[in-house]
């Protein structure tokens, strides 16, 4: 019989615990749901005239779904977009404008109570005068505590709205 090497026990211990948290690890991220938002908005953003650019741009180097999983403020999206163009994505800058446009507009997040009436609009789809009816309200009412609250905004379009329900954040 051959004999063991000394500490060769702890290796063997040490590769097994390392194999089994990648496993862990893998299996958790593999699990992850995908938020029913990003799935819902697929077909819109398809739709998206836009679509074509953010495609052709972002999917040289990343999965597209990947990108946008997570909905992302005005802010957030401008310094992704920023970090790419220092990692070396390659296009103009219409096309990276487009593509900010294009992520606010179907993967945008606002927080519809320090929310600036341009962002109200863009990532929400409401009319100028819908989001200044919103900041008004919100100025004199206070902070909006839920979906509902913003409801209460009178003459707003409430169907626009409610399709962009997933967009809000308080």
């Amino acid at each position: 019989m051959a004999q063991r090497l000394p500490g060769m026990k702890q290796i063997s211990s040490f590769v097994l615990g390392v194999a089994v948290c990648a496993l862990v690890v893998s299996t958790l991220v593999a699990a992850a749901p995908v938020r029913p938002s990003a799935a819902q908005q697929k077909s819109a953003a398809a739709d998206d005239p836009a679509a074509p650019v953010f495609a052709e741009t972002c999917a040289k180097c990343h999965d597209g779904a990947r990108i946008t999983a997570m909905r992302r403020t005005s802010a957030e999206w401008e310094d992704i977009i920023k970090k790419m163009m220092e990692k070396g994505a390659q296009g103009s800058e219409k096309d990276f404008e487009t593509i900010y446009d294009y992520l606010l507009r179907n993967y945008g997040k606002v927080f519809i109570n320090s929310a600036p009436p341009t962002d109200i609009v863009t990532i929400l789809g409401l009319s100028e005068k819908d989001a200044q009816s919103i900041v008004a309200y919100r100025d004199s009412k206070g902070p909006f505590a839920d979906f509902d609250a913003v409801k209460k905004v009178p003459d707003i379009d409430l169907k626009k709205l409610d399709e962009h329900k997933d967009a809000l954040a308080f």
